[in-house]
C-alpha cells in the first residue's frame, strides 16, 4: 500500500492565515455531528512515575500505545523497554525539554475542539467512522523519534516537537522544514496522515504521475475534512511559493511534459518533484520543492470539478489515468 511519508509537517508553512480557502464558504454544516475528543495526557503520566515498577504498570495500562508507539514487542524482555524509559525520563536535558513542554502546552482545550472538528467532517463524509483515541506522549520514548503516530485506532503526539521558536531543543531537520513544526499544524497533519485509509491506488503503477495524483487526493481530502484552512498552508508554500507556483504553472507542466516525466519510475527522479527540497533546481531556482504534489491536487480537484465526482468516489478510484484523462488538466 502506498502510504504518504512525513518527516515533519509537510504539508504546512509559516503563513497560516495567508491565503484564504474558498472551500470555507461551501463547507456542509456537521454542527449537529456529536463528537467529543478527550486527550489522555501520556506525557505527563510517564513523567509522573518514580521508578521501573511503575514505568511497568504504565506499559501495562496502555498496550497499544506501547505496541505501536513504543514497539515494545521488538524488545527481547520487558524489563530493556522499562529500563531504557527510566534512563530517558531521568536524563536532566530531557527534564528541561519536558517542563518547556508542559509550560507551552498546560491547556489542550483548543486542540481538543480542532480534532473533534476535524473528524465531525470525516464523519459526515464517512458514516463508518470511528474516531481514533488521541494521546500525548514525548518523542524520546517512541520509536524513531516520531513527531506523530497515527493509525486507525490511535493518534499519539509529541507536544515537544511543536513548541514553535521559543524552545530550547528542537527538531534537528533544515530551515524550511523547521518553521513548519508549531502547535497550529497538528491537526491537519493528523487528518493527512488519516487520508491513507481512504487514498485507493494501484500498486503496480510507480509512476511519478500516480504519485503526484495520491499526494494530490490527499491534499483535496484534507481541504475537504478541514476547508476553512488557507492554500497555503494545504501546500505547505508561503504565500510567494504558491504565487511561483501559480505563476509558472504552465512553465512546470511543460518540463514534465517536454521531458516525458509522467511516466517515469525511477527512484532518482521522482523525489526531484515531490520530495522535500526547498526549490527544484531542474526547473529553476524558483520553482518550490514538492510541485509534483501541488500539480497533483490540482488534477485531482479538476477531475472532481469535471465529473461531478463526490470526495468518496476521488478518494476510491484507483485507475491513474482515468484520472489523469478526466481532469483535462492544462494549466
Amino acid at each position: 500500500m502506498r502510504y504518504i511519508h512525513i518527516i515533519v509537517i509537510c504539508l504546512f508553512n509559516v503563513f497560516l492565515f495567508s491565503c484564504g480557502n474558498n472551500s470555507c464558504d461551501d463547507a456542509p454544516d456537521v454542527s449537529d455531528i456529536p463528537m467529543e475528543v478527550s486527550i489522555e495526557r501520556l506525557d505527563r503520566e510517564l513523567f509522573e512515575a518514580g521508578n521501573k515498577e511503575e514505568i511497568g504498570a504504565f506499559l501495562e495500562r496502555h498496550p497499544l500505545v506501547a505496541e505501536r508507539f513504543m514497539n515494545a514487542s521488538q524488545y527481547p524482555d520487558d524489563s530493556i523497554l522499562v529500563n531504557q524509559i527510566h534512563d530517558i525520563l531521568n536524563a536532566p536535558s530531557i527534564d528541561t525539554l519536558y517542563q518547556q513542554t508542559q509550560t507551552a502546552f498546560d491547556d489542550l482545550g483548543w486542540l481538543e475542539s480542532e480534532f473533534a472538528q476535524a473528524f465531525r467532517y470525516i464523519k459526515h463524509y464517512y458514516p463508518e467512522f470511528e474516531p481514533p483515541k488521541v494521546y500525548t506522549a514525548f518523542s524520546a520514548l517512541g520509536s524513531f523519534g516520531l513527531d506523530l503516530f497515527v493509525s486507525n485506532d490511535i493518534i499519539v503526539v509529541s507536544l515537544e516537537h511543536f513548541i514553535g521558536e521559543e524552545a530550547r531543543f528542537r527538531p534537528q531537520v533544515y530551515d524550511y522544514i523547521l518553521s513548519r513544526y508549531r502547535r497550529e499544524y497538528i491537526v491537519p497533519n493528523c487528518v493527512l496522515l488519516l487520508s491513507n485509509r481512504w487514498n485507493e491506488t494501484d500498486e503496480q503503477n510507480n509512476t511519478l504521475l500516480a504519485e503526484m495524483i495520491y499526494y494530490g487526493k490527499s491534499y483535496y481530502f484534507l481541504d475537504k475534512m478541514m476547508p476553512c484552512l488557507p492554500d497555503t498552508t494545504l501546500a505547505a508554500y508561503t504565500t510567494e511559493e504558491l504565487q511561483i507556483a501559480e505563476e509558472n504553472a504552465q512553465l512546470v507542466w511543460a518540463h514534465f511534459i517536454n521531458r516525458e516525466l509522467l511516466y517515469e519510475t525511477s527512484h532518482i527522479v521522482k523525489p526531484r518533484y515531490i520530495g522535500e527540497r526547498p526549490y527544484v533546481a531542474e526547473i529553476n531556482a524558483k520553482i518550490p520543492g514538492r510541485i509534483g504534489r501541488w500539480m497533483g491536487w490540482q488534477i485531482a480537484e479538476n477531475f472532481a470539478e469535471k465529473t461531478d465526482a463526490s470526495l468518496r468516489e476521488v478518494m476510491a478510484t484507483r485507475d491513474v489515468q482515468e484520472i489523469f484523462t478526466q481532469a483535462r488538466y492544462k494549466p
